[in-house]
């Protein structure tokens, strides 16, 4: 089977799990869940893949859940928030042995909105070291200035601030005191979802902005290894 694009029923199923976000509906709608959102989204991924390969010859693109399709139940045990059920479904494409910790680009479907974008949504010790010694360092940390001002510009929101203050060992008045303080690095730009959602032309769309965020994500696999 090749992807043809989501449906109108895709985005009903989104907008009806949020207003019956319980257990018992999601289980009478099961079906819908798997045939006009998950089924789609692994020929998506099989999809767009191939160009992102292209691309980036080493980008993980594998369509299943807990691969590049991200569970769409809810972990609840830390959260006030005890709906059981995501109203988005994220996919994740990335580069680098850890799924969750190494860069890479992600496509966000909402009821109303798609979101694209790239960069890195978790870290541990030693690749917050390497950020920011990339982001102090004058050549690498003017590039990433760059990039970001670059991509702002075109309508990306640049995250994340994790920090209220420059972390020890660098000058509170350092030239990118701001972007020491972040946790993490990405961009991403939510829109209308567009007619090419409902046809095989959403890859290309897809890649479009995954082109336009490859130089973030180069900075930070070179950064990051």
């Amino acid at each position: 089977m090749i992807f043809e694009g989501f449906t109108q029923d895709t985005l009903a199923f989104l907008r009806e799990l949020a207003a019956n976000n319980e257990r018992p509906w999601f289980h009478a709608n099961k079906d819908r869940y798997e045939s006009q959102l998950l089924e789609r989204e692994k020929l998506f991924i099989a999809e767009v893949g191939v160009p992102l390969r292209a691309m980036r010859p080493h980008v993980e693109a594998v369509p299943r859940v807990n691969g590049s399709i991200f569970r769409i139940n809810r972990d609840t045990r830390f959260s006030r928030d005890k709906t059981p059920y995501k109203t988005y479904s994220d996919l994740w494409f990335w580069e680098g042995r850890e799924r969750k910790l190494s860069p890479g680009f992600f496509v966000s479907l909402k009821a109303d909105s798609v979101t694209t974008g790239a960069g890195t949504y978790m870290t541990e010790p030693g690749r917050l070291e390497r950020l920011r010694q990339g982001i102090a360092a004058q050549e690498t940390g003017s590039r990433l200035e760059d990039l970001l001002s670059e991509l702002a510009a075109a309508g990306y929101e640049i995250g994340e601030q994790g920090y209220k203050r420059v972390p020890r060992g660098f000058a509170s008045d350092h030239p990118r005191s701001d972007l020491l303080k972040y946790r993490v690095v990405h961009a991403y730009r939510s829109e209308p979802v567009p007619d090419e959602f409902y046809g095989p032309q959403f890859t290309r769309w897809c890649m479009e902005r995954f082109a336009h965020l490859e130089p973030l994500h180069e900075w930070l696999t070179s950064v990051l290894k």
